[in-house]
């Protein structure tokens, strides 16, 4: 591995051993020689290192520790992270049934972390799933296809970015008098967006990002907060006006074997018209679906008896049973988004999972939420 990495043995050895948390070059190096994702272990490593910097050193107590993960693969992968990895977002309540709050965005009462027993079914639901489902079989967006999130630290540089494309056309520039955090050893991969959350909760939500000596750009974007509500504070990340971040299956829910919240997708369909938590829509104006409109499967769904359904496509099921989703943008065919690099249980395909065992033509239904719902 010393070779294969360039970092000494020694190094590599400590960072095996645990007790403290190594140098970012040596625990990546040991990520990278074991085949693992280099942004997801550089992102737990500074959350370590920022809960070690910013929490005073008393006696150690029973809640905190360092733990060594393995991997399965070529080599085992052993890379020392905080028990803590982002185990505890500021602002946030914790979360019902045990989950880690990790696997949420947004303040606790945001219409995504609402479980709506209220919806209104839509009289024309039958209608609206054929539109839904006519363009082809449904997918999850997963590994190399999802988009990437970055979590900036205090001493992550900032910069100063006017949008390269777009300003005036899609109203103020979103990014003034906002630091746009960036790190010059995160990769800026050719993905549609990319998201950084700066230390305060704030998201720079960043529309094709490009990297010239170390400074970002970005063609458009948004800017949200990821500790309140799922409607960005300035620019547009989607056509209904949500955050990119709302809805997104993260690495944590993939962790914990369940989604604690709801989904978003885009629809073929869109008319120019919007509904409740949407404000406003790139729908054309003669389209059967509305942007903010609401879908979840029917509970008479026995999902745990349904034994075609591959891991990954049980866990969606569950969450669009309890949670349901929210139609915030136009796309191609319905679909839905995991994080970059992100990999769902029982998914080979590590870019477009195929969700085609989950019976949406027979349970799938169409609706609305109301605020408070």
């Amino acid at each position: 591995m010393s070779a294969r990495t360039g970092q000494p043995s020694s190094a590599l050895s400590a960072a095996g051993q645990g007790g403290q948390l190594p140098p970012l070059d040596v625990a990546l190096a040991y990520a990278e020689a074991c085949d693992g994702d280099r942004a997801e272990w550089e992102r737990r490593w500074r959350a370590a290192r920022a809960e070690v910097v910013t929490t005073p050193a008393p006696a150690p107590t029973p809640g905190r520790r360092w733990v060594v993960v393995a991997a399965a693969g070529v080599g085992a992968l052993a890379l020392v992270v905080s028990g803590a990895v982002l185990a505890n977002r500021p602002g946030h309540k914790p979360p019902p049934s045990g989950v880690a709050a990790a696997s949420r965005f947004f303040a606790d009462d945001d219409v995504f972390n609402q479980r709506h027993r209220h919806h209104q079914l839509d009289s024309a639901s039958a209608e609206l799933v054929n539109d839904l489902l006519a363009p082809g079989p449904v997918q999850l967006s997963t590994g190399t296809a999802g988009f990437p999130v970055y979590w900036a630290t205090s001493s992550t540089p900032t910069y100063e970015v006017t949008p390269r494309e777009h300003v005036g056309s899609w109203g103020p520039d979103p990014f003034k008098g906002i630091g746009f955090p960036w790190d010059a050893s995160w990769k800026a991969p050719k993905r549609e967006w990319t998201v950084v959350i700066a230390p305060n909760g704030r998201a720079v939500e960043c529309l094709g990002i490009k990297v010239r000596a170390g400074r970002p750009s970005c063609e458009w974007g948004a800017v949200s907060d990821s500790r309140h509500g799922s409607v960005v504070e300035t620019g547009q990340a989607t056509g209904s006006g949500l955050s990119r971040l709302a809805g997104m299956i993260t690495r944590e829910d993939w962790k914990a074997g369940r989604i604690d919240h709801a989904l978003s997708f885009g629809a073929p369909d869109n008319d120019g018209r919007y509904v409740f938590p949407a404000v406003g829509s790139d729908g054309r104006e003669n389209g059967r679906w509305r942007e903010g409109q609401f879908i979840w499967l029917d509970p008479a769904y026995d999902i745990d008896a349904d034994t075609t359904l591959k891991p990954y496509e049980q866990t969606i099921a569950k969450a669009l049973q309890e949670y349901g989703a929210f139609d915030v943008k136009n796309a191609e065919a319905f679909s839905f988004m995991s994080e970059y690099g992100s990999k769902p249980p029982g998914d080979t395909t590590g870019t477009y999972a195929p969700l085609t065992d989950i019976k949406f033509a027979k349970y799938l239904r169409v609706g609305t939420v109301s605020a408070g719902s």
